[in-house]
Formats: C-alpha cells, sequence, structure tokens
C-alpha cells in the first residue's frame, strides 16, 4: 500500500488503509479487516512488559493474514472468471441470427462490430424497445428480418460497455461498475481485449450479472 500511495515511511498502516481505500475497491472492501489486523499487530509488538504480549495470534488468525496477504499482492484477474470465447456478431446481420446465439447461449448481452471494430452491444432490453415500436408502428418490424445496425438505434444509452486489458483485476471491474452507478448509468458489459481498445479482438466479456461471481473473488 505504501507503494502504491507512493507514501512516506512515518505514515501509519491505519492512514494507508484510509487513503489507498478512496480508490482501491480491494482495499475498501477489506478495510475493517485490516484495520483489526493492525491492532492485533500492535498488541503483539508494542502494548506488553516482560517480554509477554498482551495478545498471541491464533492459526486462524495468521492463516487469514496470509490470505489477505496473497489476495492483494496477486488479485485475481478479471480475465480468469470471464465467458471466453466471447459469441458476437456483425453490426448487418439478421436480427433473427443474433437472437438464437443470445438464446442458445442463454446470455442477454451480444457485442456488435463494424467489421474489426466494436459497434454496439446488443441487449435483451434493445430488443425489446425495438419490438414495442415495432408494434406501435404498422407492425411489419415483427415480421421483417432487420439488420442489428437498425435494433440498435432503439437502445437506451449508448454508454454501456467498457473495455478493460487483460491485466485488469476484478477489482478493477468492480470499481468501473460502481463508477457507472454513481453516475445514474448502468454498465451492462466489460468487454476485455489485450490492451483494451475497441479494435482488438475480444478476450473475454463480464455482464452485470457476473457481479455476484465477482465479489465472492475478492470478498474470500
Amino acid at each position: 500500500m505504501r507503494h502504491e500511495l507512493n507514501a512516506e515511511d512515518g505514515i501509519d498502516f491505519l492512514a494507508l488503509v484510509n487513503r489507498l481505500g478512496e480508490t482501491d475497491t480491494l482495499v475498501r472492501r477489506h478495510a475493517t479487516e485490516l484495520k483489526r489486523f493492525a491492532k492485533l499487530r500492535n498488541l503483539i509488538a508494542h502494548h506488553h512488559s516482560h517480554n509477554r504480549p498482551l495478545a498471541v495470534p491464533t492459526l486462524v488468525s495468521v492463516e487469514r493474514a496470509e490470505a489477505l496477504d496473497a489476495l492483494f499482492r496477486s488479485p485475481p484477474l478479471l480475465l480468469s472468471l470471464a465467458t471466453k470465447p466471447v459469441a458476437q456478431c456483425q453490426s448487418t446481420d439478421p436480427l433473427g441470427c443474433c437472437v438464437r446465439k443470445m438464446h442458445d447461449g442463454v446470455f442477454s448481452q451480444l457485442p456488435v462490430y463494424e467489421g474489426d471494430r466494436y459497434y454496439g452491444l446488443l441487449t435483451a432490453e434493445t430488443i425489446a424497445r425495438w419490438l414495442a415500436s415495432s408494434f406501435v408502428g404498422d407492425g411489419t418490424g415483427i415480421v421483417d428480418e432487420q439488420i442489428v445496425a437498425e435494433v440498435l438505434r432503439h437502445q437506451e444509452d449508448e454508454e454501456n460497455v467498457q473495455f478493460m486489458a487483460r491485466t485488469a483485476t476484478v477489482a478493477h471491474s468492480l470499481a468501473a461498475f460502481e463508477e457507472f452507478l454513481h453516475r445514474g448509468k448502468r454498465l451492462e458489459a466489460i468487454l476485455i481485449t489485450n490492451g483494451g481498445h475497441p479494435t482488438e479482438s475480444l478476450l473475454g466479456i463480464v455482464t452485470v450479472q457476473d457481479i455476484p461471481k465477482l465479489n465472492q473473488a475478492v470478498n474470500r
């Protein structure tokens, strides 16, 4: 934590936890436990006389401290929990083909590309909005095989995806979901590429439905 903050040696552990917890999701989620271990460490190292510490850590405490140390030194990578390979479609593909992919794969988000470049995210909600607009009209859109690009026009918010590099951690993804929520938006999916760029091949996808799994990975 001192390295992450580029902090001076004189700053104590509790201050490091508080400061880093403002920006680091992993530290923030374990802040209470880290502070408890800091108190235990002080009882062992400082507050004693006649070489008898006031507290002795149990095996459970030692194992838990080691587990936290391993979690912070090697946080789980997002790609390790992502769905891969990633099903995707082209903006000119017929909607029916894409809906079958979503149905067969049991997912509700499908990345859309125009050639090699990211175009948008087809979601079950967008399809429902398109269907509703077709019923309001003459209904021919229900029968005709619309292309995906036309359906994407009914997206409520185009800012519903974030790209991340293959080195991104699970904590990074949870921070992204939280940041979107604070802005009153919904992050539908995180798309993982080698460098986190829309022009790169997809390596994996994590959706809003994966949040419980992500939370479990950092709360272990």
